[in-house]
């Protein structure tokens, strides 16, 4: 049975485009990229967070 990455989808204003982000292999928080300019982006997870899956970096 495959388990599925979570990742959270995220818009990258820098850019106007999507990409998906995923959780690192600790489970502390989900890091990625702006496929096009390469922005680097990490959302952490903790306590009192949020049960949204989908954000706006800018």
């Amino acid at each position: 049975m495959d388990q599925k990455r979570k990742f959270l989808g995220v818009n990258f204003d820098c850019c106007k485009v999507y990409a998906r982000i995923y959780l690192n292999p600790e489970g502390t928080a989900y890091k990625g990229m702006c496929p096009r300019c390469g922005k680097r982006l990490e959302i952490k997870v903790g306590p009192g967070g949020t049960s949204s899956r989908f954000f706006t970096a800018r």
